[in-house]
């Protein structure tokens, strides 16, 4: 049960007794005053209603909400009735009832609008609800401090999806992204997958945070800590504490993807396989089968002081084959299949998480070079996680209420109003005929009372 049926719940209960009351009052006679006043209470609520999905940003996230005001459109009025009826001994336990239901109703109108017109807090951000950011999330760029590694990266850059900015009491699962080399920690690939998999997908994205594995544009250290910098610890360390401790991202392995493409997706199966108690889930595109594998001789003497074994202890392959993965993990490898360079490293790294007891998804993406598998590989990737947090529960569904899929955001606003409007009117209207009916009948059984004998 929400807070929004709590304080809805509390509401009635509040309002219970002066409505009550004051239907009691006006069963015994004429309260035209008081009647008018809660007609009056009522239409009013209701034009609040309506002026607010005509004009908020967000008006479909009311939902439920929406009833909790058309309540206090009802109780309030009958509560301030009752207050006006009342005798001078009662008519301070009725203001003080009137009040309180009154405050009630404030505190659930403020609950369901807030979401619609305010900012949300992230990574110690505001950011605005703009339709816009509504629709498709919000961008940031973001500052990670290396405490325990002192690697110098450049400026992170996270995605916060439109879902959770409809709802940020919520948790999200988490993904930590790296790109090639040369390159930049930018968004762009990220945006253009979830885009492409159409509004929902990116409506139930996860956090994705692109992280700098390089330091520069025209580095190429490993991802291990080495003399070129503390890479492993920085992305395996700093990178999840500052996550942890700045983004409402879920607490299980599960709900954690360490990815990258090219340099990125190299890091990427090296750091997943080290680090199986941080990430559940890797993304590897494209990726080398080791670092610095264009010029292995100059990696293993410049990063590794000349140690062979030093060196290939780092391969991904050699981390899965000298670990032991006592919880699932999840590998999805993608290479383009026009890719005659990676697509083979790709594979091998894929067939070696396999053999360690991985469940992997592999996919050579159909005429595809080096760069076009970026795209799709990180939508597939998505595709396949999506769903399953989903299911879990880790990606709460983002329901309108009585709105389809399709309509927008002041539609369905509109359509939550018209059935608020048309429950509070079937409600009053039924109310009145009851009422009516009754006195109807009362006059009857005076008029044959006062009716002389014969």
């Amino acid at each position: 049960m929400g807070t929004l049926a709590w304080l809805t719940l509390a509401l009635g209960l509040l309002a219970a007794y002066p409505a009550w009351r004051f239907g009691v009052r006006a069963w015994r006679f004429g309260a035209g005053p008081t009647v008018r006043a809660v007609l009056i209470g009522q239409v009013a609520g209701l034009a609040f209603i309506l002026l607010w999905c005509l004009f908020a940003p967000r008006p479909d996230l009311g939902g439920v909400g929406w009833f909790a005001i058309a309540l206090a459109t009802l109780a309030v009025p009958l509560a301030l009735g009752d207050a006006l009826q009342s005798r001078a001994r009662l008519r301070m336990l009725a203001v003080t009832l009137t009040v309180v239901s009154g405050l009630a109703g404030l505190a659930a109108t403020g609950f369901t609008l807030v979401p619609t017109l305010t900012s949300a807090t992230i990574a110690g951000k505001q950011v605005p609800l703009t339709p816009q950011n509504l629709a498709d999330g919000a961008q940031l760029t973001v500052r990670i401090p290396p405490t325990a590694s002192g690697f110098s990266a450049r400026d992170a850059h996270l995605f916060v999806p439109s879902g959770w900015l409809r709802d940020p009491s919520t948790t999200r699962p988490v993904v930590e992204m790296m790109m090639g080399q040369p390159g930049r920690p930018t968004l762009g690939a990220t945006l253009d997958a979830l885009h492409s998999l159409g509004d929902q997908r990116l409506d139930d994205a996860p956090f994705v945070l692109v992280v700098d594995q390089l330091g520069a544009i025209d580095k190429n250290p490993p991802c291990s800590d080495t003399g070129g910098g503390n890479l492993d610890t920085y992305l395996s360390k700093d990178v999840p504490d500052w996550i942890r401790g700045n983004l409402p991202a879920g607490d299980d392995r599960q709900d954690w993807v360490i990815a990258g493409y090219s340099h990125g997706g190299e890091c990427a199966a090296y750091l997943g396989a080290k680090h199986p108690g941080t990430w559940a889930n890797v993304v590897d595109i494209s990726g080398p089968d080791k670092p610095g594998e264009h010029r292995p001789v100059y990696t293993r003497n410049t990063y590794y002081g000349g140690s062979q074994a030093a060196f290939e202890a780092t391969w991904p392959a050699n981390v899965m084959a000298a670990t032991t993965y006592t919880e699932p993990m999840t590998g999805i490898f993608v290479a383009g299949d026009l890719d005659t360079h990676f697509r083979p490293q790709v594979e091998a790294t894929a067939t070696a998480a396999e053999k360690a007891g991985w469940k992997v998804t592999y996919w050579a993406v159909p005429h595809s070079t080096h760069t076009e598998a970026l795209e799709p590989g990180l939508a597939t990737a998505y595709n396949q996680l999506i769903p399953r947090w989903i299911a879990s529960g880790a990606i709460p569904l983002a329901g309108r209420l009585l709105c389809t899929p399709d309509q927008s955001a002041r539609a369905c606003g509109l359509t939550q109003a018209a059935a608020v409007a048309g429950t509070v009117t079937i409600v009053d209207l039924s109310v009145l005929a009851a009422f009516l009916g009754a006195q109807l009948l009362l006059f009857f059984r005076r008029g044959r009372r006062a009716a002389p004998s014969q």
